[in-house]
């Protein structure tokens, strides 16, 4: 499938630099989803033939709710996409754009990066990883990351944060402000069966599946013997446990458990449903939270923005928090009131701004998670407890939505949106523009590059003159097959 662009990638590989070495026009590689269609659970029982027998405004709303809406993330949107854009060419940018429909072109994009066939510039990759197949912005884990890896080694990357992104995703990072949690990383053995055993555990028949289901709830056993002790140390009830799967996100994978039901829930209701490809798994086991509200603070270019209040129903055992439904702002500042934690205005503006300092200290430890770079991006969800306690519910990295209809203070509306998508994509192409002024700067301090030696097009793959490379004739049929694919 051909990008819409003016010319060819490779065709934009060469016009990018001009004689002297500068960068003629900066570049912005937008990639993105093709796949809006009808979900599995809507599919099934409302078809594309059904849509357009109903009245124009049902069409609508339908397309609005079940087709356009991104089951993860809204700035991985069409909406979002074309404001991004906007703001390239607003900029300077020349956009190139690779629409992604699936397996194919998605792995085709991966083999384009390395080949060197993307002209040097920023990329934003407007999908999302999880546990399932090509569907909408979604992308298998296991395809995922190697794609995103390989455009984030040659290119400016402006979305997602890639460090960020895989660490969240996969319920990988950790945070002082956690909730008491113990945290089981399984890997699927080599065995003909596959079984899945906790990563580091000794096992005298790691390939086999008695011993692998021994192993796993052992080590769940003992995970929850020690959430218990450190659970009653916080003064957090023990008799729940929240259990929560990696790459997973919205409440799906995310469910409320007594402590003797934990291990048969993994094993019956959690490892059958890993897809075949997923190597490794990873599985929170923490103490819940007698939850009052959710705070949830945006953070933009390191700077404290907009925050507001969303707050998760409590669910039933063995039901997912995505089941039990969600309080909006104003039903949040209720349960706050009536919890005695802010009974007025003043005083929620004391309890958020009291929070100001940990919100601060989990954007610290994003920093040092992504080796001192500063995320663009980040939401900050607070768990407030019935003592005022605050516990880090979520660190999102990219996959988080803006906060939108927070009171304006003001006017004292439901109607504040901070910052904006717009704000946030004009930050987006900011930082684009300040890496092509830096890279421009260096390449004219190293003086005009010999015909041939422009490193920043090279791919490892090729290799170089201090390794052999292989045969000429063979990368030139490798990089036809992947222009045949895009």
């Amino acid at each position: 499938m051909a990008p819409a662009t003016p010319s060819s990638p490779a065709v934009a590989r060469k016009k990018s630099s001009s004689s002297d070495g500068s960068v003629a026009q900066p570049i912005l590689h937008l990639v993105y989803s093709t796949r809006w269609t009808l979900g599995e659970k809507v599919g099934g029982v409302l078809g594309p033939g059904d849509i357009k027998k109903l009245p124009a405004e049902f069409q609508k709303a339908i397309r609005a709710l079940f087709i356009n809406k991104p089951l993860c993330c809204e700035l991985t949107n069409l909406n979002f996409r074309d404001r991004l854009a906007r703001e390239a060419r607003a900029k300077g940018f020349r956009v190139l754009r690779w629409p992604i429909d699936g397996e194919a072109s998605w792995l085709a994009l991966g083999e384009a990066a390395r080949l060197g066939l993307m002209a040097p510039g920023a990329a934003a990759v407007l999908l999302h990883s999880w546990h399932g197949a090509y569907e909408k912005e979604c992308v298998p884990a296991w395809d995922y990351y190697p794609v995103l890896e390989a455009v984030a080694a040659r290119h400016v990357l402006l979305y997602p944060s890639a460090t960020l992104d895989q660490l969240h995703s996969e319920k990988r990072y950790r945070s002082a402000l956690m909730p008491p949690t113990r945290c089981l990383r399984l890997s699927r053995g080599t065995g003909s069966k596959g079984a899945w055993q906790v990563q580091g555990s000794g096992s005298s028949r790691s390939g086999s599946a008695r011993n692998a289901q021994q192993t796993v709830p052992k080590a769940t056993e003992e995970a929850l013997a020690q959430l218990r002790q450190e659970a009653l140390a916080a003064g957090l009830p023990p008799g729940d446990v929240m259990v929560k799967q990696g790459l997973s996100w919205g409440g799906e994978a995310v469910t409320r458990l007594g402590p003797k039901a934990v291990a048969a829930y993994i094993k019956t209701k959690v490892l059958p449903k890993a897809p075949a490809q997923a190597k490794s798994l990873t599985i929170l086991l923490q103490a819940k939270v007698d939850l009052v509200a959710e705070l949830r603070w945006v953070i933009l270019d390191g700077k404290l923005r907009g925050r507001g209040w969303r707050t998760f129903q409590k669910a039933g055992r063995g039901k997912s928090m995505s089941t039990a439904g969600m309080k909006g702002e104003q039903e949040s500042r209720e349960a706050l009131a009536a919890a005695g934690l802010a009974q007025d205005e003043a005083a929620l503006l004391r309890l958020e701004e009291s929070m100001r300092s940990k919100v601060e200290l989990v954007l610290a430890e994003a920093v040092a998670d992504a080796g001192g770079q500063v995320p663009q991006f980040l939401r900050v969800d607070l768990l407030i407890d019935s003592q005022g306690r605050a516990w880090l519910g979520e660190r999102e990295s990219w996959g988080a939505d803006l906060m939108k209809d927070t009171c304006n203070r003001r006017t004292r509306k439901f109607t504040r949106q901070d910052p904006s998508r717009t704000e946030v994509a004009a930050a987006m192409i900011a930082r684009a523009s300040r890496s092509a002024k830096l890279g421009s700067t260096k390449r004219k301090a190293l003086g005009r590059e010999a015909p041939g030696q422009k490193v920043s097009f090279r791919s490892k793959t090729l290799g170089s003159k201090k390794r052999k490379a292989p045969a000429a004739d063979t990368a030139a049929r490798k990089k036809r097959q992947v222009k045949r694919l895009l």
